[in-house]
């Protein structure tokens, strides 16, 4: 074998695991895509509930609720939408 076969191998050997790694990250989607797509969700539900509230009361909202319970902004939207529907029933 020659210097030139090698390097061909060595790249459609590449180009194989290129494509097997591809096609694995496809079937399996990755824990920040389902965390992003619950984040979505939870900031729609938010924004749907909250639709009337001006954008300083939404502000203060979420920022009530990150002080109480210590949280972040996307569990602060959940709780304070959480607790407006148990109101509203």
């Amino acid at each position: 074998m020659d210097t030139a076969q090698i390097i061909a191998g060595l790249v459609l050997l590449l180009c194989i695991v290129g494509v097997a790694y591809f096609l694995a990250q496809q079937r399996t989607p990755p824990q920040r895509q389902i965390a992003n797509t619950r984040r979505s969700q939870i900031e729609q539900d938010f924004a749907r509930v909250f639709a009337m509230t001006s954008a300083q009361g939404k502000k203060g909202l979420i920022r009530r609720w990150m002080d109480r319970s210590g949280c972040d902004r996307t569990e602060a939207m959940r709780l304070a939408t959480e607790e407006w529907r148990r109101d509203n029933r």
